[in-house]
């Protein structure tokens, strides 16, 4: 036989076996893609389970001491039991919040778990929102990172924002990814929102519902805009803004005629060059764009990489922030942004409205507060854009792609085991925690704190006014009694300004507790805000302070009566 009828035979066999050819031209990519496509569903719910699993696992069942998470809790039942409406810092998730309130009182473990639902909420939108828009490796390393991410899954199980706003935020995507999809760019201004508008009266009052449950949520619809700018549909443009001011003037409307006009210090706050001490005045332009940069580097350098790095164990320290990091990271993602622009206009989007989010975050907080909860709401789109780039960088090249597959696995495990280990860490802390000890898990300083605040509640009248240095937190282990809250001193304090300030707020006790300044360590140092206010009284009206109550002797708290 010829070498000619050779070729002609090879060439027929391969025509009538295209499936055959295709097989052997399938590179390790393309493989794991068709594998996914035909065992979505499994690996899906299978991911699924193990994300609800992870949350219980990893469930902390105490408050924080950071404060926030237990006022939303006291928001929620100042709304249901006073009717004050939660202005402040957002109110739509007090206002979800509430109904849990209602039926569970504050019983701090039921309303975790409502956070624990919107973990579940998240993932599964997420799923819904990126199946059949992006390949599937990229899809489910996406929903692999946000099930099994231990900084994630602390939110799961914290009464913070979070994850409320996550489920929300997938809502919104999904919201916008099924417009994207209906777009006729050759229908009329009135026809195209006709032919779409009950997408769109979704998308005023999903996008609305988030702008109002975290602050940082009104730069999300110019996310949306931006997108719609760039990608030349400027019909969707006018149809975004019109929805999104319809139903924020919509709720202006109710809750003004309900509840009275927004009182809330939120805006000016924000623009404070300190948070707690209004009187070091607003930060100008040129402050601005300052604490922009400084934000950027601390986010994008620091604390991305503590999140997505699972062997990273920096804390919260200046000296960790790299500047040039945060410079090649933003180069990075922005080379993936021209790449997701030619090849997949889902991940454009995301890119896009990834850079309005943390525009308003780098501009929106105080650079002094270095905390990672503020930019975990983009950490799942950050990790997509990241993810994505480089699978479209090495999808043409086969060693390149095992490679990026061995090392994605490799730090998929490293992941799990680190959540792992953190949930065996736990399990003693649930488990006391559920069986009845509130307690256990804090350390000394916070220990002697919160059972005073209980001390208080059991043991003065509802009428009198107790001054504590955590006031919310008072709150929930004070079974709802009100605390006064003290979160800073003046500069220079002395007796008499501080005696006619607390009489002013009609307080007739204080909490002094000893807090350390290092959460990890009793070295000494404490927050001393209300130590340097009642020690000038002390010193000069002796006869004015009492010591009513001492709770601990290592790091204690002790509670004074003022007598006026």
């Amino acid at each position: 036989m010829s070498k000619k009828d050779k070729a002609q035979i090879k060439s027929s066999v391969s025509s009538k076996n295209p499936t055959a050819r295709t097989a052997v031209q399938l590179t390790l990519l393309d493989r794991l893609n068709n594998w996914f496509e035909k065992n979505d569903k499994k690996v899906f719910y299978t991911l699924l389970f193990l994300s609800t699993l992870f949350s219980l696992l990893l469930f902390d069942s105490k408050v924080s001491d950071g404060g926030d998470d237990s006022s939303y809790i006291e928001r929620a039942w100042s709304f249901i039991h006073e009717g004050k409406f939660p202005y402040f810092q957002g109110p739509g998730y007090p206002l979800a919040l509430s109904f849990f309130v209602k039926m569970f009182g504050l019983n701090v473990i039921a309303l975790k778990f409502f956070s624990v639902a919107c973990q579940f909420g998240f993932v599964w939108v997420t799923y819904l929102t990126f199946r059949k828009r992006i390949p599937y490796v990229v899809l489910f390393a996406l929903i692999s990172f946000i099930s099994f991410n231990n900084f994630i899954q602390y939110y799961a199980s914290q009464t913070f924002t979070e994850s409320f706003f996550l489920f929300l935020q997938s809502i919104c995507l999904y919201v916008t990814f099924k417009i994207i999809d209906a777009i006729n760019n050759d229908s009329t201004l009135i026809k195209g929102f006709q032919e779409n508008y009950g997408k769109w009266l979704l998308f005023g009052f999903m996008f609305v519902l988030l702008a109002i449950s975290k602050s940082i949520g009104f730069v999300a619809v110019g996310g949306v805009v931006l997108y719609f700018l760039f990608t030349r549909n400027y019909k969707q443009i006018v149809y975004a803004i019109l929805m999104f001011l319809a139903f924020r003037f919509l709720y202006q409307i109710i809750t003004t005629a309900e509840f009275g006009a927004n009182t809330s210090n939120q805006l000016e706050m924000m623009l404070r060059k300190q948070l707690y001490k209004p009187q070091g005045g607003h930060e100008d332009f040129s402050g601005m764009i300052d604490r922009f940069f400084n934000n950027f580097d601390t986010y994008i350098s620091l604390h991305i990489y503590r999140i997505l790095n699972p062997v990273y164990k920096h804390d919260y320290a200046i000296t960790d922030i790299v500047p040039p990091l945060a410079y090649i990271t933003t180069v990075v993602l922005a080379v993936f942004t021209f790449l997701s622009y030619k090849k997949n206009k889902y991940i454009f989007f995301s890119s896009i409205y990834l850079i309005s989010l943390c525009g308003g975050i780098f501009l929106g907080v105080q650079a002094q507060n270095m905390q990672d909860r503020l930019i975990i709401i983009a950490m799942p789109l950050i990790f997509l854009v990241l993810f994505y780039g480089m699978y479209e960088l090495v999808k043409k090249y086969s060693m390149l792609q095992t490679v990026f597959i061995l090392f994605a696995s490799i730090m998929l495990l490293v992941t799990i085991g680190k959540s792992t280990v953190l949930a065996k860490q736990n399990a003693t802390a649930l488990k006391k925690n559920l069986g009845g000890d509130v307690y256990y898990g804090f350390t000394p300083d916070w220990e002697n704190f919160l059972k005073m605040s209980k001390y208080c509640a059991d043991s003065l009248p509802d009428s009198v006014n107790v001054l504590s240095r955590k006031p919310s937190m008072s709150f929930i282990y004070g079974n709802g009694k009100k605390f006064i809250g003290q979160w800073d001193s003046p500069e220079n304090p002395n007796a008499d300004s501080v005696l006619m300030g607390w009489q002013k707020q009609n307080v007739k006790y204080v909490i002094l507790p000893n807090l350390r300044m290092n959460p990890k360590k009793n070295n000494g140092k404490i927050i001393n805000n209300i130590h340097r206010m009642i020690l000038p009284v002390y010193q000069k009206y002796r006869d004015k302070i009492r010591l009513v109550k001492t709770i601990g002797t290592i790091e204690k708290c002790e509670l004074y009566e003022i007598i006026y």
